[in-house]
């Protein structure tokens, strides 16, 4: 999936971090008005900040002052037009990045192994997961639940059947889950979904979001 990208946000509390991340983000989207904020500066955004006109967001996991990039993330996400966020830190153990995922974040970086190519491969994985939520919520869910709460539930559905295989898989060999179980039954519900969905976009949105359940799931601790 290659989005065009008009509008990129940067947050970091890390001035230079931040600039790093400007001179990157600049070569790969040349003609992307790129903007960063300066958390410093100008403290936390008002409420009335405009998020939805940027396309993209990067966000830092650190923020100081005892604020995370999870922290504004759940704060200022009022509907399902929030830029399509990709949370970048240099923490990266399994609780964190559990945490990170399953409050819908669409993709997240680690800082210590930041490439141009996975920072370019990042953003499309986020624009691609948010493109297959906001499609996912707009043909399933009703007018009377709001978008967290839709997107919440949706994702935990999703990871609560597959762990349920999961350890029905184990418990028929009388060993703990490991990474070759994990892996058969995340590619069978792959294989499955691509058999049973016709229509391409929507195949694509299914295989997206299944794709940030495994992602969590293969951090887990059985």
């Amino acid at each position: 999936m290659e989005t065009e990208i008009h509008r990129i946000l940067v947050i970091d509390d890390n001035p230079d971090y931040r600039k790093l991340l400007l001179v990157r983000l600049n070569g790969l989207f040349p003609n992307a008005d790129i903007r960063e904020y300066d958390i410093l500066k100008h403290g936390l955004p008002p409420a009335k900040f405009d998020w939805e006109k940027f396309d993209v967001l990067i966000l830092d996991y650190h923020l100081g002052e005892g604020e995370t990039g999870l922290d504004w993330f759940k704060r200022y996400k009022k509907s399902e037009y929030f830029p399509a966020t990709v949370i970048v830190t240099g923490v990266h153990d399994e609780d964190t990045v559990a945490l990170i995922l399953n409050i819908g974040v669409h993709y997240y970086l680690n800082k210590k192994q930041l490439t141009k190519n996975k920072m370019y491969e990042g953003i499309e994985k986020a624009l691609a997961v948010r493109a297959s939520l906001i499609a996912e919520y707009k043909s399933h869910s009703s007018q009377e639940y709001d978008y967290d709460a839709f997107l919440t539930g949706y994702l935990i559905r999703i990871k609560e059947r597959l762990i349920a295989e999961i350890l029905s898989g184990a418990k028929i060999t009388g060993s703990p889950p490991n990474e070759q179980l994990i892996d058969t039954v995340m590619e069978r519900e792959l294989q499955n979904t691509m058999e049973m969905i016709d229509d391409a976009t929507i195949r694509e949105a299914k295989i997206d979001l299944l794709e940030v359940v495994a992602e969590d799931i293969k951090y887990m601790s059985w």
